[in-house]
């Protein structure tokens, strides 16, 4: 009995020694949460974000970067700390308001005062191999009184330095690019 006592706690104790650590996580935002607010000028321009989608890779938490021509490789260490569709709304809207488009909350709009109601199609939101990020898609605004224009865009830029980090920077950047092509077509 006690031998197998013994091999029982040595056994347990090999076990433990043999433990690792966790894998530490590292969360990303794209939003800026220390990004100031400020009393804007009567808005150019009214909308309400009414639909913002996203490709099927940039729906789970996992940062994303292109490895080749046809790869890309998923981060286990590198994570949204939030679903990218809602940071990248809040992050478009602070960027909207900057270049003087004000943007609708939900609970805020109603249709007895109608405004242009936004869609955007996220085609491609990525740290590309050749060392740019790229921001691909469409958009095109809604309103009663016109035909929606479709308006394709693709921004890209280089990072300035490696890292999920530096992506994620980059990645503020192309969305402020956005912002000012769509205030640029503002009504």
């Amino acid at each position: 009995m006690r031998t197998k006592l013994f091999a029982a706690a040595c056994f347990a104790a090999l076990l433990s020694g043999c433990s690792s650590a966790p894998a530490s996580l590292t969360y990303y935002v794209l939003h800026s949460p220390q990004a100031s607010t400020e009393e804007q000028p009567e808005p150019a321009a009214r909308v309400f974000i009414e639909q913002l989608s996203l490709p099927e890779y940039l729906k789970q938490r996992s940062l994303a970067m292109q490895t080749g021509p046809a790869t890309v490789y998923f981060s286990p260490r590198h994570v949204w700390a939030e679903p990218l569709d809602k940071s990248l709304r809040q992050a478009l809207t602070a960027s909207l308001q900057h270049h003087g488009v004000a943007v609708l909350p939900a609970a805020v709009y109603s249709p007895q005062y109608p405004v242009a109601g936004l869609h955007i199609k996220i085609d491609d939101f990525i740290p590309a191999f050749d060392g740019n990020v790229l921001i691909k898609g469409q958009y095109w605004k809604e309103d009663e009184n016109t035909q929606p224009q479709i308006h394709q865009f693709d921004f890209r830029r280089p990072m300035q330095g490696d890292g999920f980090e530096e992506a994620v920077a980059t990645m503020r950047l192309l969305v402020d690019d956005l912002a000012s092509a769509i205030s640029d077509k503002a009504p």
